[in-house]
């Protein structure tokens, strides 16, 4: 899917994208979720995309490579 003026910055479940999605708009990025809608048990499992404007997309991605950092680090005891 392309969409001019947009940058896709996330593929993968709708769940993760709309999480994704909420924590770049916090970041004052606009982000919107692509994909199907079918939710199963109130959690969507299907999956989608979160695009950005193309202004913002080098900004968005810094922003996920920092979380995914984060995630991957083991917390500190």
């Amino acid at each position: 899917m392309s969409v001019e003026g947009w940058e896709v910055v996330f593929t993968g479940e709708r769940l993760q994208a709309d999480l994704l999605a909420a924590v770049l708009d916090a970041n004052g990025i606009r982000a919107e979720v692509f994909g199907d809608t079918a939710y199963s048990y109130a959690i969507n499992f299907t999956d989608a995309r979160v695009m950005v404007p193309a202004d913002q997309s080098v900004k968005a991605m810094e922003l996920i490579s920092q979380a995914q950092a984060e995630l991957s680090t083991p917390p500190e005891v």
